[in-house]
């Protein structure tokens, strides 16, 4: 049999579906005449119908990777990438970062619920999560709270090492609540223990502090133990001065009504006498 006629696919086809059933070379012997003068690109090109590589490295073509290099440097560095929040989907956010879709939970895109707050349209700094591909497509998951949690590490720790007792700061109210306010002082936040709001008898502090305010503050305690930091508003007001009691505060004596007293003493046949006319 000529090399012509002899069909070398078939006979591979034959001998591997007896463990491979779905087996299937892709072409007869004599379609691979183009590759059969240099032995590695026969051997790269039989390795490929045998499914031991993929098809595309044996006609010498790299498959472009749809994952983005800078990104996945982000994602092993854990350095923050900028993405533009699109629209409120499902579980979460779509974020399209470096023109590629990301998606991000609800409870991945703040610290904390904020009522009324607002993200679709805006752009904000966000920690690749995860990021790879597969058949599907790319998988590319950010956070907005991991990157947020890192920032108030960054100044917790800065604080730390400028906080001290009797310092006045400047703050923002972050919520109220019966016994107290907390008050933002840019890292960490501290408690307004509701006796120290005012100097006046607090009943509701909401009716003095309420979210959002900006005070100034006196720094009473700090406990790095237990990440408590004790503050004071009404430290950095002017204390009210008590009422000085004196004379003043004592009853007035009625006055004397001269003209009935002289009546008094005419009906009396007594006379009135004053010691300022003795001298007359």
């Amino acid at each position: 049999m000529s090399e012509e006629k002899f069909d070398f696919g078939s006979m591979v086809s034959d001998q591997m579906r007896t463990f491979r059933p779905g087996f299937k070379f892709p072409g007869s012997f004599n379609d691979l005449k183009q590759v059969e003068s240099d032995p590695e690109k026969r051997k790269a090109a039989l390795k490929a119908a045998a499914g031991e590589v993929e098809p595309e490295e044996t006609e010498g073509e790299v498959k472009k990777s749809p994952l983005d290099a800078s990104i996945q440097s982000a994602f092993e560095s854990g350095d923050p990438v900028e993405g533009k929040v699109e629209k409120e989907v499902k579980g979460g956010y779509e974020v399209t970062v470096k023109g590629q879709r990301a998606f991000c939970p609800f409870s991945q895109i703040d610290r904390y619920r904020k009522s009324g707050a607002v993200y679709v349209g805006e752009t904000f700094l966000f920690q690749v999560q995860e990021y790879g591909a597969d058949d599907r497509g790319v998988n590319l998951i950010v956070s907005r709270r991991a990157e947020l949690e890192l920032e108030q590490q960054a100044l917790k720790d800065e604080l730390r090492n400028t906080l001290e007792e009797g310092q006045t700061l400047n703050g923002r109210v972050t919520k109220v609540l019966d016994f107290g306010a907390f008050v933002d002082l840019g890292g960490m936040e501290g408690l307004v223990p509701v006796r120290e709001i005012s100097w006046d008898k607090v009943i509701s502090p909401i009716n003095y502090v309420k979210p959002g305010d900006y005070v100034t503050v006196k720094v009473l305690s700090v406990d790095w133990e237990r990440d408590r930091i004790s503050l004071s508003i009404r430290e950095c007001q002017a204390k009210p001065l008590k009422p000085r009691k004196d004379k003043s505060d004592a009853p007035e004596e009625p006055a004397i009504d001269l003209a009935a007293e002289m009546a008094k003493v005419n009906a009396a046949g007594e006379g009135f006498t004053s010691g300022a006319f003795d001298s007359l």
